[in-house]
């Protein structure tokens, strides 16, 4: 639990972003959203408060059909996942939903800019363990072939060519189905800078808290100690803004989902 005033702004700075309708919103006007939401709480939970508002629960819960399904997988993950940290379930039964997405996604059919195009695959099998939905061989298998056909010489993954952000949702993916994926952490080392950190790919610059997070998130699971774990630090520390959130570089604009990489950040530093 981070602790300290860093800890506290943060705090300040999630709370004031609370809607009157229970969810919350960075830009604070009364326009919430799962995503928001489900950071929002999840970090307060990494700072040592555990949230829960009727509210909020209510505008998460509303985010399903009554069919059970969702508008996507993104919106459902962070609805199910930030009613669970409450918790609390969906109010329809959502496994013939989360079965359906529970596939390969074509990247050539993905929108441009996507930082991961394992992203969906990982939140579907993510929900699908939360939700207690078994997953058979035949699919696990067809995942996992997916996720290694994206695999370069450099032990690390990506579409055009290996990225950190992308391998860490790919050994995360791999990890959920019980394949071993070590050899990945010769990429890591490939992605550590010295003035940053870590960087997305390797001999580029500048970094973005997203890749620090994911570099962290890594090296814990490799039981890796980072090189330059001062520079990691420092840089955290410099995104957060005077109203206490965190922006994806320092000098930007806050909002929650940079504030969760950074706390969560600063945890995995402590327990590294």
């Amino acid at each position: 639990m981070i602790t300290g005033e860093i800890a506290e702004k943060a705090k300040i700075y999630i709370i004031e972003r609370l809607c009157k309708d229970g969810g919350f919103c960075f830009y604070r006007l009364e326009e919430p959203n799962a995503s928001d939401t489900y950071f929002a709480v999840l970090t307060l939970r990494h700072l040592g408060i555990d949230f829960r508002d009727d509210r909020t629960i209510a505008f998460l819960k509303n985010m399903q059909r009554m069919d059970g399904s969702y508008s996507s997988i993104y919106s459902a993950y962070y609805s199910i996942m930030a009613l669970k940290l409450m918790g609390e379930k969906p109010e329809h039964d959502c496994k013939n939903f989360l079965r359906r997405n529970l596939r390969v996604y074509d990247p050539n059919n993905m929108p441009a800019g996507l930082q991961s195009i394992f992203r969906q695959t990982l939140y579907a099998l993510e929900l699908c363990r939360e939700m207690g939905i078994s997953i058979d061989k035949r699919k696990k298998e067809k995942i996992a072939d997916f996720v290694f056909s994206f695999k370069k010489p450099d032990q690390g993954f990506g579409r055009e060519r290996s990225t950190l952000m992308e391998t860490f949702h790919a050994v995360s993916i791999l990890e959920h189905l019980d394949y071993s994926c070590n050899d990945s952490l010769e990429f890591l080392k490939n992605c550590e800078n010295r003035i940053f950190g870590f960087v997305n790919i390797p001999g580029t610059y500048p970094s973005f808290l997203e890749y620090i997070y994911a570099g962290l998130e890594l090296s814990d699971r490799f039981l890796y100690p980072p090189r330059y774990m001062n520079a990691v630090k420092d840089f955290i520390v410099m995104c957060q803004n005077k109203n206490g959130g965190f922006s994806r570089s320092p000098g930007g604009l806050a909002n929650l989902e940079y504030t969760y990489y950074a706390v969560k950040s600063l945890h995995l530093i402590e327990k590294i």
